[in-house]
């Protein structure tokens, strides 16, 4: 049975949705993406203010930072970031803003209306001298490490061995003096501070995943694209886009590199710090070694199509992006954001009928 021919021509090419952005896969049909540069910027930027707003113990706002992370995980799901991205970052975010909360609460200390816990943690001196605690951790992570070549299980062991006979023998010291160093430090708990806590844990993770959209909705072209609407000097915006591309380059040779390490079996068991080290440098060495011969390539196609530093009449930029009525809206809600929260003052907890 004969079948038509079909000609090339008559294919429909098919379009592309995801293309490389300054560090990730992007995905262009997505509204965030379609964005101009300086919208995304100001978003961001607005972002940021209206958390260090939200942020104020004196006008301290929760609900309007928990609005902001809604609204920075909402841009992240209309910008289609990958997931493996996403969950990235949500494994770097809870350390960070558990470690905010918890520093917040150590450091500063507010009984409020009534502390819930109030302990004693550092009493504003160090004595100087020899405990039975301080050997027995001494000698049991020195053990672990001459043994294993590690120190974070010997000194989980320790703390534990420690507690145990401590508790039961107490802790026995033989002390030659002591040292005044900074002031009593007490671990307080209470309804205020467990508020400042969440409502600074939530608006620094805003600010991540903020930060977290404008690097997945972004290319190196855009930012040239801005710089030449701005005006800029042709030397720095030429300048700026050789780095970003360069950045470009150096992350897709770290992945060539590090699988190639894989394959031929280095950083595969573990050693102590300083192989450790010796396997970053042989990450290290390979990869500037590429870096140099791609920079070497770059300026030699520079100077190829004719681009100097003395150039008067460089090579036109096609790719600046018009403002869509979109960015205007985009705009004008920031515009108004600011005048709401900042200037006029409004607080979206005291809104809804909670009182701090």
């Amino acid at each position: 049975m004969l079948q038509p021919r079909v000609h090339l021509s008559d294919r429909q090419p098919q379009k592309r949705e995801n293309t490389r952005s300054l560090l990730f896969a992007m995905n262009v049909t997505s509204p965030i993406t379609r964005l101009h540069l300086a919208s995304k910027l100001t978003l961001v930027l607005v972002i940021s203010l209206l958390v260090v707003r939200f942020m104020q113990i004196e006008n301290l706002d929760p609900i309007g930072a928990g609005l902001m992370l809604a609204f920075a995980l909402f841009g992240l799901y209309l910008s289609g970031t990958l997931n493996w991205v996403f969950r990235s970052y949500l494994i770097m975010l809870f350390p960070a803003v558990i470690g905010v909360a918890i520093t917040w609460i150590v450091f500063n200390p507010d009984p409020g209306r009534g502390a819930f816990l109030y302990l004693p943690v550092y009493p504003g001196y160090v004595t100087i001298g020899v405990s039975l605690q301080a050997v027995i951790l001494a000698l049991v992570t020195l053990g672990w490490y001459r043994t294993r070549k590690t120190v974070f299980w010997g000194l989980i062991i320790g703390l534990v061995l420690t507690s145990v006979i401590t508790h039961f023998i107490g802790n026995p010291m033989l002390a030659f003096g002591e040292v005044t160093v900074y002031h009593p430090l007490s671990i307080v708990i209470s309804q205020q501070n467990l508020i400042i806590a969440l409502t600074k844990s939530l608006g620094y993770g805003s600010m991540i995943f903020a930060s977290l959209l404008l690097i997945t909705t972004t290319r190196d072209a855009e930012w040239i694209g801005l710089m030449t609407q701005l005006r800029i000097p042709y030397i720095a915006h030429f300048f700026i886009a050789t780095m970003l591309r360069s950045l470009n380059m150096a992350l897709l040779d770290y992945s060539t590199i590090r699988q190639a390490q894989i394959v031929r079996g280095i950083n595969l068991k573990k050693g102590n710090l300083f192989q450790t080290i010796r396997d970053l440098a042989y990450m290290t060495i390979p990869l500037t070694a590429t870096m140099l011969h791609r920079s070497t390539n770059v300026g030699d196609a520079a100077l190829a199509r004719g681009f100097s530093v003395h150039t008067e009449t460089p090579t036109e930029f096609h790719e600046a992006q018009p403002f869509a009525i979109l960015d205007w809206a985009v705009l004008g809600a920031c515009i108004s954001a600011v005048l709401v929260t900042v200037f006029m003052g409004c607080n979206f907890t005291h809104l809804i009928g909670i009182t701090l």
